[in-house]
This record gives C-alpha cells, structure tokens and sequence, in this order.
C-alpha cells in the first residue's frame, strides 16, 4: 500500500495546459489562464495547487545568466571513488552554489551545475567544497561562456499556438539594463525561489518589506532579467523523460550561429558555448528514449556540418535540479535557495 501511496501521477491534459501557460507566463492571473483556458480561474488554482502539493510542478527562480554583471555560471564533472557517487551527491546537495546535480553514464559519475560570483569564487567551490568531500576523486570545469538558452525557455507544448501567443503578449517585456540582485533582495529571491507565485502582499510578510516596496523590487527583479522564474515539470511526466548531455567542437568563427541554430531545436533544454577544455559548446537536451540521442546527435551533424560531438552522457537520475531536490521519479521534495557568493 505504501509503495502505491508514492507512485508517481501522470498529468491530466487540464495540468498539461496550465504547466505551459505558467511556463509562457509565470506569473500570469488565474483570470487570465483560465479565460485562455477556457476555464473557470478556481478550477486552474486548484490545479496548480495540486500540482505543487505532489511535487511534479513546481515554480524555480534564478539569478539572471549572461548579461552584465550577472554570476559566472560552470559544468562540472565529478569522477568519485567506486561506490561513493551517491554519498558524493548526498553531500553536496545542501550545497546553495550547486544548482543541479546528475548522476550520469559515460567518462564521469557526477555533473553539476554551479553559480559563483567570479572565479575567485568558482576556485574557492573547487578547493574548498568539493576537493573536501570524501569520495571525490577528480574534476573536469567547463566554465560557460555565452549561454543561449536555458531551461526557462524549454515548453511542454501542451497548447495550440494561439493560445500560446495571447499569453506571451500579456508577459511584461524584458527592459534590458545591467542589474543584479543585491543584498537587500536576498529574502525577495529566495521567497520568490519558494513561490514564484507569490502575491505581494505575502511577500511582503515573508522579506518584512512593505507591499509597495515588494511589488517595487519583484518588478524591477523580473523585468530586468537579474531573476528569471521558470516553470519546472518532473520530468518523467513531461513526454520527454531522458536527460542527456553532449560537448562539441565548432570552429569559433561559427560558434555563434550553431549556438542560436541549437536554440530552435525543441530537444534543448540548454545551449551554451564554455571553454576550459578541448571543447566549446555545451547542450543539455531531454529526449524521447536513450536512443534519441544518437538519433540527434545524427541530424544535427547534417544541419551543421561544421558541429563535431566529442562526448556525451545520459543521465541516469536527476538528484538536484535549479536549487530543488528531487526524488527517484523526479518529484520536488525539498528545496535549497540558489546562492551566488
């Protein structure tokens, strides 16, 4: 009885459709999902109540990445001694620079995803945090240089493209200015980490600010890119239930197109040009089954001939993923605020 207590539910279409909406339009009024819907707004509420009681949606926040001034974000290959991945994994998840931890196949046993100020910052996370922990044995850092897309941008593609384009076109633009969170918006980031959905008011009462300076500092937060809310599905729900990483080679000249070229492919989850090592591009992709990542592998190498795959890796379980923790079937259990120190 018990194991069936815990088994994981597949999403009805109603919670497909919202999932999506809130991934178009994180913040976007009930009103507004369920008028686009076609739904009654209590109904959406609930479900994306649900959806977050049980842990297979959840809403992430994150320090904005690539523009000026924003944290240095890494890869980082962790090869530990035989036995002790998982002990490793269980020691570093506490850990708030490590975002996102994946226990994978292929030349390493660990890959995480870290945010640091600087490299000083990103030497310290080497030395003192990892080359601490017992049972690592070995790293490979592969420090991001330009990241095209990230998993905010990545869609369920649960709703017709109509539907689609009216939410993107109530969502606030970007007003693109060099500007990061400081230290009076610690509390704001990590409540907003716990709820991106939060309303001002209980913001307000969480961080001790008062409504209008909540509302003030999330605005500026969000519309300045220094946060970005994106919304997370576990991923065996999604359709898309394999995770799998390549490094590639691109002769620089032609970095930036194969970069924006890979943004449009619906299996990346993130694309980024890194250096640190013999290759300079990065893409994490979520795939039908293990063999689609030969298969994708196959046509990307017919659209951009100029792309060599030098490695790749599937992961076999998520542990971490953006400062949540997840279960074996890919469920939100626990939480650890994203740091960037």
């Amino acid at each position: 009885m018990e194991a069936d207590d815990r088994r994981i539910v597949a999403l009805t279409e109603l919670e497909r459709k919202i999932v999506n909406a809130l991934q178009i339009h994180p913040r976007a009024s009930w009103t507004l999902i369920g008028d686009a819907l076609g739904i009654d707004p209590d109904t959406a509420a609930r479900a994306w109540a649900g959806l977050t009681a049980s842990g297979r949606a959840w809403m992430s926040a994150h320090p904005g990445l690539g523009g000026p001034g924003s944290p240095l974000i890494a890869f980082i290959e962790v090869n530990c001694r035989a036995g002790s991945a998982d002990a490793v994994a269980q020691e570093l998840v506490p850990k708030p620079r490590v975002l996102t931890i994946e226990h994978t196949s292929g030349g390493r046993d660990l890959l995480l995803t870290v945010l640091v100020v600087d490299l000083v910052a990103l030497s310290r996370l080497l030395r003192d945090e990892l080359g601490a922990t017992d049972g690592v044995i070995g790293t490979r850092v592969h420090i991001v240089t330009t990241a095209r897309t990230d998993g905010a941008d990545w869609r369920l593609r649960a709703l017709d493209a109509a539907t689609a384009r009216r939410l993107a076109a109530d969502r606030p633009a970007l007003e693109i200015r060099p500007e990061r969170a400081d230290h009076r918006d610690h509390d704001l980031v990590t409540e907003l980490l716990r709820d991106g959905r939060a309303g001002f008011t209980d913001l307000a009462e969480r961080t001790g600010m008062s409504v209008s300076t909540a509302r003030r500092r999330a605005h500026r937060l969000l519309a300045s890119g220094a946060v970005v809310l994106r919304c997370e599905v576990a991923q065996p729900l999604s359709g898309w239930p394999v995770s799998g990483s390549i490094w590639c080679r691109v002769p620089p000249a032609r970095l930036d197109a194969v970069l924006a070229g890979m943004a449009g492919v619906p299996e990346v989850r993130v694309c980024a040009a890194i250096t640190g090592g013999p290759t300079n591009m990065f893409a994490s992709l979520w795939l039908r089954s293990a063999g689609d990542l030969q298969r994708l592998e196959a046509q990307l190498s017919e659209r951009v001939p100029d792309l060599e795959t030098v490695d790749r890796a599937v992961a076999l379980v998520h542990i971490k993923r953006m400062g949540r923790v997840l279960d074996d079937d890919g469920r939100a259990v626990g939480l650890v605020p994203v740091a960037v120190s």
